[in-house]
């Protein structure tokens, strides 16, 4: 399963967004993330846009080193008070799989899709 949501452009310039490729259930949610990125060893924070069993939406610094195929390990934080510090052994990997360097917000973010290569591990195990 991948995280993935394509565009195309439509001759009255709006955007049409295509169907979802995702089989699980999205929820759209605003969580913080912290995102550590092994190859440079360091880590930066972010937000989710919305969450699935197989993966995330996130919003991302635009100065995140990001690219399609990327390996990266994520903790996605509660919304509220009691926010549990994040261990780096119990981070969720993960891998980019699509991004974003244009958002239409203009905000200096990029938006990628991330899927989780747990998840991904634990369907080849159950196959």
């Amino acid at each position: 399963m991948q995280l993935v949501t394509e565009r195309a452009s439509v001759a009255s310039e709006e955007e049409a967004v295509l169907p979802e490729r995702r089989r699980g259930l999205r929820i759209r949610q605003r969580r913080p993330v912290k995102v550590f990125d092994p190859s440079m060893e360091r880590y930066f924070g972010g937000q989710t846009e919305d969450l699935s069993s197989s993966g995330l939406r996130l919003e991302l610094p635009a100065w995140a080193p990001l690219r399609p195929g990327k390996r990266l390990e994520i903790h996605v934080g509660l919304q509220g008070a009691g926010e549990s510090l994040a261990i780096r052994r119990q981070m969720i990997p993960a891998r980019v799989v699509w991004i974003d360097r244009m958002p239409e917000d203009g905000r200096g973010r990029i938006v990628a899709g991330v899927e989780f290569l747990a998840s991904m591990a634990a369907q080849v195990d159950a196959a």
